[in-house]
């Protein structure tokens, strides 16, 4: 079987997750199938799949998060609160998964990145002098974020925070610890920038 690709299925998934309230079921569906995405995917059964759905919304379940108050029977919650449950426990599919670097258009403009922790990323890997690993990149970016350099906030036991582009004032930072820089440096070799 080879990677899952399909944009409709993929931007489904994505969908469900950006979603204030959604149905544990749901999440677990979207969980999956983006985690799956990200993995080069082994002839893994459709009852291995639904037996991770299930694990998951399992899981979801017992986190006994607050429902949507417009709709408590549904038993819908929020796949934020979800993520922040996760970080140590189970990886999270992230967002820009389908966020590409815009194409150059002329050989002097430079790249643009729609996701605020790609650059800091690269010019990490540039600082250690092109090194994949990824404590030294840790130590790297946790020294960007002590000079106050952009998007980051502050360091915690946990990971580095940082503000995606949609950031304000008052909202919950985004956490860039080992396993997401792993990931993160996974996506950027795929994409051809390291």
């Amino acid at each position: 079987m080879t990677k899952l690709t399909s944009k409709p299925i993929l931007k489904k998934a994505s969908g469900i997750l950006a979603q204030e309230f959604a149905i544990p079921k749901d999440i677990a569906w979207a969980w999956v199938t983006l985690l799956l995405s990200q993995e080069e995917q082994r002839r893994d059964s459709e009852e291995k799949r639904y037996s991770r759905i299930a694990e998951f919304e399992a899981w979801i379940v017992g986190l006994n998060l607050p429902v949507d108050p417009k709709n408590p029977e549904s038993g819908a919650v929020s796949p934020e609160s979800v993520k922040n449950s996760a970080r140590n426990v189970f990886e999270w599919p992230h967002e820009y998964i389908f966020e590409e670097p815009v194409a150059a258009k002329h050989p002097d403009s430079k790249l643009t990145y729609s996701d605020t922790i790609t650059k800091p990323i690269l010019d990490a890997v540039k600082d250690a002098g092109g090194a994949d690993d990824r404590l030294r990149l840790m130590a790297v970016l946790e020294g960007y974020a002590k000079e106050g350099r952009d998007p980051f906030g502050q360091v915690t036991a946990e990971g580095i925070e940082w503000k995606a582009a949609n950031w304000l004032e008052g909202d919950k930072c985004k956490l860039l610890t080992i396993k997401t820089l792993n990931n993160r440096l996974a996506n950027l070799r795929k994409k051809g920038l390291i």
